[in-house]
């Protein structure tokens, strides 16, 4: 009987992608923690995608779930045509994230 493996590629997300997706996962919390936004932030493994979603606490009180910002960010490692551009894709949520932070703590954006 003869049987084969399929050995996955090597990952091709860079430590910078990781630090980058850590990060984001960081300022979802702290956003979080504030009360006026509701960040999600996870890998999604079926699209080998990071997806962000930003909704109001406000709007979930009231059981409006639609979110008020969403993100997805196709990484590079399993399609040809994916995440050429994904670190600067999640620096720029990096970014809104931020000036949401600011936001949230009372600042102006």
């Amino acid at each position: 009987m003869n049987t084969s493996f399929h050995t996955p590629a090597p990952s091709e997300l860079t430590h910078a992608h990781r630090e980058a997706m850590a990060y984001i996962q960081e300022l979802s919390i702290t956003i979080t923690m504030q009360g006026v936004y509701c960040v999600s932030a996870e890998y999604a493994g079926v699209g080998h995608g990071f997806r962000v979603n930003v909704l109001l606490f406000s709007e979930l009180v009231k059981e409006n779930f639609k979110a008020h910002q969403s993100f997805t960010v196709y990484l590079p490692g399993l399609e040809r045509w994916a995440g050429h551009n994904a670190l600067e894709e999640l620096q720029a949520v990096a970014r809104e994230l931020e000036t949401l932070l600011a936001i949230a703590q009372g600042g102006v954006a």
